[in-house]
C-alpha cells in the first residue's frame, strides 16, 4: 500500500549545479547534505540528488539507466510562471498546451531532465 509520495531521486555529474538549478528556478530549500548527496524541498516535495560514483564517474552498478521521464510541478498562473522562467534562461521544450481542465508546458532541466508545469482549473 502506498502511503504518500516520498522523493524524486536524481543521479548527477555535478550535484551543486543541479541543486542550484532547483533553488534558482523553483525556490527549493536545502534540507541536508553529505559528501555524496544533497536533499532539497520544493513546496513540500522532496528531491534527492546523488553524485555519480566518484571512482568511475559512472552510475552505480545496477542503477545505470535513466528511468525518469519527467517530474511535475503544480503551478498557479502558468503563463506568468513561463515568462519568469524564460527571463531566467530556462528553455521551454514544449510550449503551453490548453486542454479541458488543465494547461501544461514542459521545460528543460539540467542533464536532460524534462519538467512538466501543470495548472489545473
Amino acid at each position: 500500500m502506498i502511503v504518500k509520495f516520498d522523493h524524486i531521486h536524481f543521479y548527477s555529474g555535478d550535484i551543486e549545479k543541479m541543486a542550484a538549478y532547483f533553488r534558482d528556478v523553483f525556490g527549493a530549500t536545502e534540507t541536508s547534505r553529505d559528501e555524496r548527496s544533497i536533499r532539497l524541498d520544493v513546496k513540500g516535495s522532496p528531491i534527492l540528488i546523488m553524485v555519480l560514483d566518484p571512482k568511475t564517474e559512472q552510475f552505480e552498478t545496477g542503477k545505470n539507466r535513466r528511468g525518469l521521464d519527467h517530474i511535475g510541478f503544480l503551478v498557479q498562473d502558468i503563463e506568468s510562471t513561463l515568462e519568469e522562467m524564460k527571463r531566467k534562461g530556462v528553455r521551454i521544450s514544449t510550449e503551453l498546451k490548453v486542454m479541458p481542465g488543465r494547461k501544461i508546458a514542459f521545460v528543460d532541466g539540467p542533464e536532460g531532465i524534462r519538467i512538466e508545469l501543470l495548472e489545473r482549473s
